[in-house]
């Protein structure tokens, strides 16, 4: 009994995984994602690293006057239902983001109409953190990052955002 529920606990494992790894990724600029608002960015890490899909680009600050709001769009209201994030880079793992807020909006988030989806502490590893939600629609996204993992970093940094439509 005990090996059978191993099975079927791997079974639905490796069912989610396939499903994350066929998901569109709704907020790259493949997708035709957009970064349109950042409060910093020190070149060359700039914000459109976040959804380029390329693990070895990412963005960092110029300076860690918290938070940190980067604001992103896609080139329509779309449905979404999973994020995924990473902040592990080649920069100094203290200024990895550690605490963050997402929210989205449609079709105006300048009149205030952000509807917070998740506030979370990123790990310190800096791996991918997936999180699914209840399924939601929206155009464009605010990362808010309010502290890296050391507290004294001078700046901050995150690798990845994906906003993802898991297919039924």
């Amino acid at each position: 009994m005990l090996l059978q529920n191993k099975f079927i606990l791997l079974g639905i494992l490796f069912f989610n995984l396939i499903n994350f790894s066929f998901a569109e990724d709704l907020i790259s600029i493949r997708s035709g994602g957009k970064a349109i608002h950042w409060t910093s960015e020190k070149y060359p890490f700039v914000t459109k690293n976040i959804i380029d899909d390329i693990k070895e680009t990412y963005w960092v600050s110029s300076g860690n006057t918290l938070p940190h709001v980067l604001t992103f769009s896609l080139p329509n209201n779309k449905r979404f239902e999973s994020l995924s994030f990473i902040t592990k880079n080649n920069h100094k793992p203290g200024t990895w983001a550690k605490h963050i807020r997402i929210s989205s909006a449609d079709p105006f988030p300048h009149m205030g109409g952000w509807e917070v989806i998740a506030d979370l502490n990123l790990p310190i590893t800096g791996v991918e953190k997936i999180i699914t939600i209840e399924p939601k629609r929206g155009r464009y996204f605010r990362l808010e990052i309010f502290s890296t993992q050391d507290e004294n970093a001078k700046e901050a940094s995150f690798t990845q955002l994906k906003v993802l439509d898991v297919p039924k």
